[in-house]
């Protein structure tokens, strides 16, 4: 409803200096406020030769179709047939680029097509830029991108996706090839950010909104309806309650997916914004480095990600080796490689190499090809089988760990002797600059730093600025109690905004199913039976042994620290150096694990034999009890047929 502003060449936004009339044949062109969340699609090649040929681009083009080779053709035309007589349609168009969208399919994409004569395109402008800018503000991991295409200049696009109407909007989900129509968004249901989520596999933060009331013209209508409200609470309460307690979920698993979301997080949002010289922003760069030195001293020396990948970017950002995106992915990409050159029978990122996540896994183990791309995916313990959904948890995963860690005597002393500063608060604040400048989602991104910098759950007054190296008084596992607090707060929030978006209250039921650890995974974690008041001090106690590997030896490097020798800094690095290059599990370890494997096998073909072996016995002996059935009733047959004949002289006349 709102007036749609005069366009002209000079006065509004026009990044390719198109003439007046050229605008006439777009809407976001010329359009400021889609600037940064819808894109006008635009191919210079087709541009310029419908600019140069005015009248005659279309007459030409269709004159080109109409003149293709006859034998091109007949070849098309023989392989629609199958020997079984079906069809398969073929695209005579498919060697011509210029009949697809060229763009990538490393983030998903929402595509509007449209023509510029459309009244009702012209309205739905507004709303679309809408949705834009609310699903990108609320992704939190697959980026999303959204384009519009004027069908009245890519026209052989448009006729390629079979577009029949406008606007017609499609998308395609990350990986998706654009030689195939995208799954449309607005043929049944108005679109929302919240379809383009479910369609295209996003994870998207949730909102509050306002609860409306609905009318009914019956009271059965009424309670029909209540009823279907609370058929979803219990739903989404069973949910969220079986996504806390899934199995199996092993240090491994966290590990790995805390790995992923680290990696993730600084590639996609370590250049998000740059100088004027073309270099990363200053504090931008200082909350890395301060988030890699925290990670350094806090997370266990056997975690590889802390030996080798850390290590490298700690020295790659020390002398300005990393200049942009693709050098970034190169070290990012390298150290994966490295792992599984090694030829590892485990995935990048893992702590624990006696660990598996199942038992099959360590029996009959996954082929090469299958573990180089499991290397770069969240597992079902982050994902519930659900896409996209793994960046945040592992995120969770990552400073549940780094809370844990820095609560741990030997490894605050490691970390006052290499001079970084130990105390909870700074800590706390490493994190919260982390997730300013390196958390993709806006909307989490806010509410995080809300609460953070009103002092949220006292953290103001709880977590000391001092050095807490062996104290007694519980202070030390204050910061890790404060960030579970944190976490089961925003879980109680997500909870509520997603009873809000379905249009009712949240119940209790799914509040309580939001808090972790549940009931059932941790019973005396639990003060009373009703489940207000946490007992604090088990509830530690759960984090410890869930985030941090048990016994884990401390390394070479610590042990020189902790001792009061630490020795020269370049024989601590060149400690590290030899730590990184080595493959995750040793050789020992390896051939360990393969005589396991071998006497697993042997065991399941001992299983094998004796099983056959008793099945066949089993049949024989049968198979002589039906026998011996059959001989005693012949037997009674032919006894039966003796003393007839018998009976039958006996009683005859001579």
């Amino acid at each position: 409803e709102q007036e749609e502003p005069v366009y002209d060449a000079s006065a509004y936004y026009n990044p390719h200096n198109m003439t007046y009339e050229e605008l006439e044949y777009h809407l976001y062109e010329w359009e400021e406020g889609a600037v940064g969340h819808v894109s006008e699609y635009f191919d210079w090649e087709v541009f310029e030769r419908m600019r140069n040929q005015e009248d005659d681009y279309y007459k030409e083009d269709e004159e080109h179709v109409e003149e293709e080779d006859e034998e091109k053709k007949q070849t098309l035309k023989d392989q629609e047939h199958h020997d079984d007589g079906s069809k398969t349609k073929v695209d005579m168009r498919k060697s011509n680029t210029d009949h697809y969208l060229n763009l990538s399919n490393d983030v998903a994409h929402v595509v509007e097509f449209y023509a510029p004569w459309c009244p009702h395109c012209q309205h739905f402008k507004w709303e679309y830029i809408e949705i834009a800018t609310e699903t990108k503000r609320r992704t939190t991991s697959t980026p999303v991108e959204f384009h519009a295409v004027s069908c009245d200049v890519y026209w052989r696009i448009c006729s390629t996706y079979e577009v029949d109407g406008f606007p017609t909007i499609m998308g395609w989900k990350k990986g998706d090839s654009f030689e195939k129509a995208g799954v449309i968004m607005n043929e049944e249901e108005e679109i929302h950010p919240d379809l383009v989520g479910d369609m295209l596999h996003l994870d998207l933060a949730n909102e509050a909104v306002e609860i409306y009331e609905l009318e009914f013209e019956t009271e059965k209508e009424r309670l029909a309806y209540e009823k279907k409200q609370a058929k979803k609470a219990k739903q989404a309460a069973q949910k969220k309650a079986s996504w806390h307690q899934y199995t199996p979920h092993t240090h491994n698993d966290r590990y790995h997916n805390a790995a992923l979301s680290f990696a993730f997080a600084i590639k996609t949002q370590l250049f998000q914004t740059l100088t004027e010289d073309g270099k990363m922003e200053p504090k931008r760069k200082n909350a890395l480095v301060d988030f890699l030195n925290l990670m350094e001293w806090a997370t266990p020396p056997s975690w590889n990600l802390r030996t080798g990948f850390v290590k490298e970017l700690q020295w790659s950002l020390d002398s300005d080796a990393i200049s942009s995106r693709g050098a970034l992915e190169s070290v990012i990409d390298s150290d994966v490689d490295k792992h599984r050159s090694g030829k590892q029978d485990l995935l990048w990122g893992y702590v624990d190499p006696n660990l598996r996540t199942s038992w099959a896994g360590g029996l009959l183990g996954p082929s090469e090809e299958q573990l180089a791309k499991d290397d770069k995916k969240w597992s079902n313990s982050c994902t519930h089988l659900e896409p996209a959904k793994g960046f945040t948890c592992g995120l969770w995963n990552l400073f549940h760990i780094l809370t844990i860690g820095s609560s741990k005597p030997d490894h605050q002393v490691y970390g006052f002797h290499r001079g970084y500063f130990v105390s909870p608060h700074h800590v706390a604040e490493t994190i919260r600059n982390f997730v300013e400048y390196f958390f993709s989602c806006s909307v989490c991104r806010t509410h995080y730093l809300e609460m953070y910098d009103n002092c949220g759950h006292d953290h103001c007054t709880r977590l000391k600025s001092e050095i807490n190296m062996g104290t007694k008084d519980g202070s030390d596992k204050e910061l890790s109690i404060w960030l579970w607090e944190v976490h089961n707060d925003v879980n109680a929030r997500l909870m509520k905004e997603a009873a809000q978006r379905q249009n009712r209250n949240v119940t209790h039921e799914e509040t309580m199913a939001s808090m972790f650890p549940t009931r059932k995974m941790c019973p005396d974690c639990w003060l009373n039976e009703n489940m207000t008041k946490w007992d604090n001090a088990t509830v530690f106690k759960f984090l410890d042994e869930w985030f941090w590997p048990a016994d884990l030896p401390p390394s070479k490097q610590f042990k020189s620290v902790i001792s009061g020798q630490p020795g020269k800094e370049a024989d601590i690095d060149e400690a590290d150096i030899e730590v990184a290059n080595e493959p995750l599990p040793s050789t020992k370890s390896r051939k360990s694990h393969a005589k396991v494997n071998l006497i697993a096998i042997m065991c399941l073909i001992l299983f094998s034999l004796f099983a056959v072996a008793a099945t066949r016995k089993r049949r024989e002996r049968r198979k002589k009890f039906v026998d011996s059935r059959y001989i005693t009733n012949s037997g009674l047959y032919a006894f039966n047929e003796y003393s007839l004949a018998i009976f039958l002289v006996k009683d005859s006349p001579p």
